[in-house]
């Protein structure tokens, strides 16, 4: 039934009407390949003081281990080739080992101060170190204007056909999705379960960016 919110009664002192906004600890930001999550993320913490933090970041925080990018993109050839399961991926030595990893580092980067995690840690696992977070997804709808982002990575820029460069945008994604299941009950990419989904095909990188910072400065 439809209601005329100029009747709406008065809801002053209802608190299920007045959550607090504050800003959080860490802003935890998933992002389908080609949704320009990166960028967005980066340029939101340059206008709001936060610190960005993403794998080659976090990396950087723990060299003790001489873990480098390279290591880890060899691991993630595996983990783009099908959808794991958490059994599988809890009884992989070596997702078990590099989570271990980029925990101990998401902990030096949360002591820090107030920061932004491109994917590698959940909303759940930030809250449960005893810090805010709040969880957002940069995804992207158009297709054509994805394999154009893509072909911008030296990974693509030489696969002349599209359906490749498509396949190749779904193992990316397969990857987000396996390290998300192995960190978090929710779904990478399950829309609802994020604070904030951000549609960068509609809103640009610029101004996505602008909203993310939103969130994150007064």
């Amino acid at each position: 039934m439809a209601e005329d919110i100029r009747k709406m009664k008065d809801i002053r002192g209802i608190s299920e009407f007045n959550a607090v906004y504050e800003l959080p600890d860490c802003v935890v930001l998933d992002s389908a390949y080609c949704s320009m999550g990166r960028m967005i993320g980066f340029k939101a913490c340059q206008i709001s003081g936060y610190t960005y933090y993403d794998a080659v970041v976090l990396l950087e925080l723990v060299p003790h281990y001489g873990v480098s990018k390279d290591d880890v993109d060899r691991y993630e050839q595996k983990l783009r080739t099908r959808s794991f399961t958490v059994e599988e991926l809890q009884a992989d030595e070596e997702f078990v080992r590099l989570s271990k990893i980029f925990d101990e580092a998401v902990d030096i980067a949360l002591s820090k101060g107030r920061c932004l995690i491109h994917d590698r840690i959940s909303k759940e696992e930030v809250l449960a170190k005893g810090y805010t977070c709040v969880s957002a997804m940069t995804y992207a709808t158009d297709l054509k204007a994805k394999i154009v982002k893509a072909r911008t990575s030296p990974n693509y820029e030489n696969v002349k056909d599209d359906s490749a460069v498509i396949a190749g945008i779904g193992e990316e994604d397969m990857i987000r999705k396996n390290w998300k299941r192995g960190h978090s009950k929710n779904e990478w990419g399950c829309l609802e379960t994020y604070d904030l989904a951000l549609n960068s095909d509609a809103f640009g990188r610029d101004y996505s960016a602008e909203l993310l910072a939103s969130l994150m400065k007064r």
